[in-house]
């Protein structure tokens, strides 16, 4: 298996590459600690799986990078985070991620994660327990961001308002409005501080 690592934090970078290189049967081909790097590398190396944090850079690089990746390769995209709550694994899934593995996952079941993730395995949710856990059935029917709501969620996020992204978008206010409202609606949150509060927890 070809694995591409995208972290930038060392300690966990190194932590990662220590374990995937413990198994003979994945390859490290490649490591990034940006989006441009990352997006590069998926290009360049055509990883089988992608690892990927939620947050990159400062922001919610990661649930943004699931897209790009998978724009310019075949690879399956795991999320690897210690945000383990449903509306952490709907958004990574809705972004794209074919897994969300916990941070407080043991080695052998992040291993065995990314096995079950190159065999076609959607929607992982693996904990610390010896197995991976499946993911509520209820993901698989939900409909999918866009990219110009991914892009919207991502910024507010971050703590923009909708002026704020508006402008840095170069569109409307009530567009904004309009896509931050179909995101809630497939996230299922009543309202934007409800969405706020889950992922502030």
């Amino acid at each position: 298996m070809r694995v591409l690592l995208v972290e930038d934090h060392p300690v966990v970078l190194h932590g990662l590459r220590a374990i995937c290189t413990s198994n003979p049967t994945i390859d490290v081909v490649g490591e990034a600690a940006t989006a441009a790097e990352a997006v590069q590398g998926a290009r360049e190396l055509q990883p089988d799986v992608a690892v990927v944090p939620v947050r990159l850079g400062g922001t919610r690089g990661g649930i943004e990078l699931c897209r790009s990746i998978k724009s310019v390769c075949g690879a399956r995209v795991v999320v690897f985070t210690s945000f383990t709550r449903t509306v952490d694994v709907q958004v990574a899934m809705l972004a794209g991620a074919d897994a969300l593995i916990s941070k407080t996952a043991t080695s052998d079941v992040f291993i065995a994660a990314l096995q079950q993730v190159k065999a076609g395995r959607q929607a992982l949710f693996v904990g610390t327990g010896p197995t991976p856990l499946a993911a509520a059935a209820s993901f698989d029917a939900m409909e999918p961001l866009t990219e110009r709501e991914e892009e919207i969620l991502g910024l507010v996020v971050d703590g923009l308002t909708n002026p704020e992204i508006a402008a840095r978008l170069t569109i409307e206010v009530s567009t904004v409005k309009t896509h931050m409202r179909s995101v809630l609606r497939k996230l299922r949150v009543d309202t934007r501080r409800d969405l706020l509060v889950e992922l502030a927890q």
